[in-house]
């Protein structure tokens, strides 16, 4: 639109407007500052525009190539479990007294024929005979049995480590060609047959698995059918869940198997040639929740002098915490063949290890030793309840 244009359109509007002042001209001089406003909003546009592009062109130089930082690759370190010691054996009887529902003094235990309570422990006496230990009283176990022998002939005793039942109603005794299982409620026994020179049970809840030199068998008590496994020998642990502690020779790794899966149980530096002992009988690891608890001989300067309890996890094999049991001025071994045994636990925390004649509770939150149970000399086989 040109300026004549608005010119002539400003004019017949003016005769439109009442009478006064004329407002053509005012009129005129707005629509001539709109135009200017438009023209330089536009100039500034234009202007931004080729600044930016200069700034591109000014600010943007050819690519180089950047630094890349390099920091050093860091070895994360096992930190190292904590160790207790326990006091040498003659210093044994100075440590505080666990109060449990396990009878305190065994040999004080009176016979009874029959007393209410559940059973806390089995334990054959210098008698021979197996008795059910309650707290008020032990009463005889009504079984027959023959002693277990291997494929060699050495005898031993039906009562294993690992007979009585987590929950205390139930008992089993391997045998020649056979497993004897106890109802202890009812008192009625039956007899499975399983082949072969059996010589350690271990509970897995309906079934017991059934452990000998040359074979493993799992045994369902519910069906009687017997399943031969694919590994042998004595590498079971007692508890709810199907571990084993397999070791191998010197240089070999230790393992905790699980089904078809395993995790290192790395105990070098902490047993003597950084192994677990393989078949020996009475020392089998025990299984609480995710941790597991097994006995050897200790290492280094310590071997031939001491045995050392292990806890470790056993959903990553991570050792957990260590207990030192040095054998002291006796020279004499402390414990049995291989490691002071352990022999289950108490709840979650606590430890139960056969020292000699005695039974000590070892709780792995605080390192705490206490003295759990005296054991007489008459006692030569005993197993106890889960807790």
């Amino acid at each position: 639109m040109t300026d004549q244009t608005l010119r002539e359109l400003f004019d017949d509007l003016a005769e439109t407007l009442p009478e006064g002042p004329s407002r053509a001209g005012e009129l005129w001089r707005q629509g001539t500052r709109s135009r200017s406003r438009r023209r330089w909003t536009v100039v500034a546009a234009v202007a931004a525009v080729a600044a930016l592009v200069v700034v591109e062109i000014v600010v943007s130089p050819e690519p180089v190539q950047r630094g890349i930082a390099v920091y050093p690759s860091v070895t994360p370190t096992t930190p190292t479990p904590p160790m207790d010691t326990a006091p040498p054996p003659s210093d044994e009887a100075g440590l505080p007294t666990l109060a449990t529902a396990l009878p305190e003094r065994w040999a004080d235990i009176p016979v009874v024929a029959a007393v209410s309570g559940s059973v806390l422990a089995l334990a054959e006496f210098g008698d021979g005979r197996i008795y059910m230990m309650k707290s008020d009283g032990r009463v005889p176990l009504d079984v027959k049995l023959a002693d277990s022998r291997d494929s060699a002939g050495n005898g031993g005793t039906p009562l294993k480590p690992n007979s009585l039942s987590p929950d205390g109603t139930m008992a089993a005794f391997p045998q020649k060609n056979e497993v004897v299982v106890v109802d202890l409620v009812i008192g009625q026994a039956r007899r499975y047959p399983v082949p072969g020179f059996n010589e350690v049970v271990l509970w897995r809840g309906e079934q017991l698995l059934v452990e000998q030199e040359e074979a493993d068998y799992l045994l369902d008590l519910a069906t009687g059918k017997v399943r031969r496994q694919a590994y042998k020998g004595f590498t079971g642990v007692a508890g709810y869940r199907d571990l084993r502690i397999v070791s191998p020779g010197e240089g070999g790794r230790t393992v905790i198997q699980e089904g078809g899966s395993e995790v290192v149980l790395d105990v070098r530096g902490i047993t003597d040639e950084g192994s677990m002992p393989v078949g020996v009988l009475g020392n089998h690891g025990w299984q609480r929740g995710n941790l597991v608890a097994r006995s050897a001989s200790a290492h280094g300067d310590q071997a031939g002098k001491a045995d050392v309890v292990v806890v470790a996890d056993t959903d990553t094999g991570r050792v957990v915490r260590t207990l030192l049991l040095p054998w002291g001025d006796s020279p004499d071994i402390r414990c049995g063949k291989s490691g002071c045994p352990v022999r289950g636990w108490i709840s979650q925390d606590t430890v139960i290890i056969e020292s000699g004649d005695r039974l000590l509770g070892w709780n792995i939150n605080t390192g705490a030793l206490s003295r759990v149970a005296e054991l007489p000399e008459g006692v030569t086989a005993y197993s106890l309840r889960g807790w």
